[in-house]
């Protein structure tokens, strides 16, 4: 057996250990508490090499995510993070072709978006994140050399007229 399938065994048996016995659980938090009881309360840490805590400071749009959560008040639908209410319904409420038509067209692009995003994170998730990064390289390094080229066709382009005023 490998090391890596030991590893894996162990990692397994870790996710699905038992919950704690009451006593268990009991004597753990005696002796959290017997231990924290030998340090003086006035110390802002657990212990001296754990420093304090910093001061958060989110910005606006964070703060704003989080007066969000505030407000939800027990609504999960707010940490979903996606709003699917726009993929979910057609809007297919009016009887003018025309409107439906037009919703229909909508309909199908979110649907082809949402296929090929599909498409992406299943590749990305076969092939690794890393193979991502290198494409999204290799594509800087071709439009880096495409920019050359344009700045080199330019200069060429300035002296032909250049030359041109000059006859």
């Amino acid at each position: 057996m490998s090391a890596r399938s030991q590893w894996l065994d162990r990692l397994d048996e870790l996710h699905t250990a038992p919950e704690p016995t009451p006593e268990l659980r009991k004597q753990a938090e005696s002796e959290v508490l017997q231990d924290l009881s030998l340090h003086p309360p006035s110390q802002t840490s657990l212990h001296p090499s754990i420093p304090a805590l910093r001061d958060s400071k989110f910005t606006p749009l964070m703060q704003d995510a989080l007066e969000q959560l505030a407000k939800a008040d027990g609504d999960t639908s707010v940490l979903a993070g996606i709003d699917t209410s726009r993929y979910s319904s057609l809007g297919m409420d009016t009887e003018d072709p025309e409107q439906q038509k037009a919703e229909l067209r909508k309909v199908y692009v979110a649907l082809a978006y949402t296929q090929i995003r599909k498409e992406n994170l299943d590749i990305m998730t076969l092939l690794g994140k890393n193979q991502w990064l290198l494409s999204n390289d290799e594509l800087e390094q071709d439009l880096r050399a495409l920019e050359s080229d344009l700045v080199a066709e330019q200069n060429e382009a300035a002296l032909i007229a250049r030359q041109a005023k000059g006859l």
